[in-house]
């Protein structure tokens, strides 16, 4: 009976040290417990069986898309320092993890020498206000087709990658801001001088009116003051005392109306 027990034992350690499982997104390497590296199969995310598994490993490697994003600084075709975020979206060549594992031991490192390297051979060829506005697209796809090209030389697959961020260099940013400032303070100068121009219209407008004012006062000062204007004026004054029944010269006098001096004389 405790023989049986013990066979039963057996089986049963036998039985969970001769499987293994992969996960989900991943693919594995089978390492032999000498080291060796099985360069004939890859294996997929699930169960794997085998009494060899007791004393072999199993190394998954993540096969899903990720991004790395990293900043990096080139002279643009200026020769003015740029920072320029890259955004690249890879994963691993499923297929070739076997070799990823047995060549490769710092995958990360290898995409970034990439990523540099295509960004110092495409940057330069503009300048960051063009990377900014204009020629954004362009140098994407002419860093993709870099990239896209060097990748599957480390077992990599290249999916996309964006320049997401380029920063204008701080001498430009500086002349860009004075620049600006100088052109409100220009705009303000402007604004005063229209101010200084409607002002000086205005007081030489007031000016004339005063003068043509004063001038047309001397005028009719002078008119007024011409014997024939004052007799004109005198007969017109005695005519509206006369439509109103008396004498500008008053009543009871030898000038006046009503003088009874000389009606008694009749």
């Amino acid at each position: 009976m405790k023989k049986v027990f013990k066979l039963v034992v057996v089986v049963l350690v036998l039985s969970f040290g001769s499987c293994t499982t992969v996960d989900s997104g991943h693919a594995g390497v089978e390492v032999s417990w000498g080291g060796e590296t099985n360069m004939k199969a890859v294996y997929n995310e699930g169960m794997s069986t085998g009494l060899h598994w007791i004393w072999d490993d199993m190394i998954e490697y993540d096969v899903r898309e990720k991004t790395l994003v990293r900043t990096f600084e080139f002279n643009d075709k200026d020769n003015m320092v740029t920072k320029v975020e890259l955004s690249l979206d890879y994963k691993l060549d499923r297929t070739k993890v076997n070799f990823i594992h047995k060549e490769i031991s710092d995958i990360e490192t290898k995409i970034l020498k990439t990523l540099k390297s295509a960004g110092k051979e495409v940057v330069p060829q503009y300048s960051a206000i063009e990377l900014n506005i204009t020629k954004r697209n362009e140098a994407e796809s002419k860093l993709a087709n870099i990239i896209a090209e060097e990748l599957p030389e480390f077992y990599v697959t290249f999916a996309r990658l964006q320049m997401t961020d380029v920063d204008i260099p701080l001498a430009v940013s500086k002349l860009a801001t004075e620049t600006a400032v100088q052109l409100g303070r220009n705009e303000l100068a402007k604004k005063k001088e229209a101010e200084q121009t409607a002002l000086a219209k205005a007081a030489v407008a007031k000016s004339k009116g005063l003068f043509e004012a004063s001038e047309y006062d001397v005028k009719t000062k002078k008119l007024m003051s011409q014997p024939a204007v004052l007799r004109l004026y005198e007969a017109e004054t005695d005519r509206k005392w006369a439509e109103k029944g008396v004498s500008r010269y008053g009543n009871n006098n030898v000038f006046g109306a009503g003088v009874s001096i000389l009606k008694g004389l009749k």
